[in-house]
């Protein structure tokens, strides 16, 4: 897989552009280039039931083929323009009080971002470390360059105790 920066922030264009647009693009896609296949695999089943699970079963096909391919080059490319915009920017330090430590399995830490909470993947000694500590107690200092669609990428990131 691609090496993807880490980000934060959040824009309904991602949602829509990156993750929706090729999802439906590759569904309709696969699906008039299968479209004989498909009429003729609804075809062949008589039961209301198994007409239903031949759409299902190809819709959910569809979907992971069309997230697999459509999903991930787009969000390859969008990673990329982001990146190279990111670059362009001058690089911001700013801290964030810690909402949460989660130290059970994907441990991370959560922060609120621009009233939105946020979540930074910890390692696993850092995990070992928030199993004691109370998080009204730190703040999480991010360096960061903002990107494109009020993305941020994180360049480092670290927990600065405040008591």
């Amino acid at each position: 897989m691609f090496f993807e920066d880490i980000t934060i922030g959040y824009d309904i264009r991602y949602i829509i552009y990156i993750f929706c647009l090729p999802l439906i693009v590759g569904i309709v896609f696969f699906g008039i280039y299968r479209k004989e296949f498909l009429i003729r695999m609804y075809l062949s089943v008589n039961e209301t039931y198994a007409k239903i699970y031949v759409i299902g079963f190809y819709l959910i096909q569809g979907i992971i083929v069309s997230y697999l391919s459509f999903g991930q080059i787009t969000s390859v490319i969008w990673n990329c323009i982001n990146k190279k915009e990111a670059e362009k920017n001058k690089i911001e330090i700013v801290s964030y009080n810690v909402t949460d430590f989660y130290t059970r399995k994907n441990p991370h830490v959560t922060f609120k971002f621009k009233n939105r909470t946020e979540i930074l993947k910890v390692s696993s000694e850092t995990n070992r470390k928030n199993q004691d500590r109370n998080p009204k107690d730190y703040q999480i200092e991010i360096t960061t360059q903002k990107g494109i669609w009020n993305y941020y990428i994180v360049k480092h990131w670290e927990l600065k105790n405040i008591r």
